[in-house]
């Protein structure tokens, strides 16, 4: 959960991955971030903390929460 460049390494059902996409919780294959584009300084290659990998993220970290919550409390029942 912490590094979104996990659930595309094939690991995980490519159903969940597809789930998470579709319902725009994660995403992958994001814009360049190339310094030209950017008028001050270019956002972190990566950002654990937010959840932001160099080619996938969560939308947010709230995202991230709620997806490690649900899956936990599948595991358990």
């Amino acid at each position: 959960m912490e590094d979104p460049e996990t659930l595309w390494t094939g690991d995980l059902p490519e159903e969940l991955v597809k789930k998470l996409e579709a319902r725009n919780l994660a995403v992958y294959n994001m814009y360049d971030r190339d310094p030209y584009f950017w008028i001050d300084q270019p956002p972190p290659e990566r950002d654990p903390e937010l959840g932001i990998g160099k080619n996938a993220a969560w939308q947010t970290p709230i995202h991230r929460e709620a997806v490690r919550r649900a899956l936990r409390e599948a595991a358990s029942s």
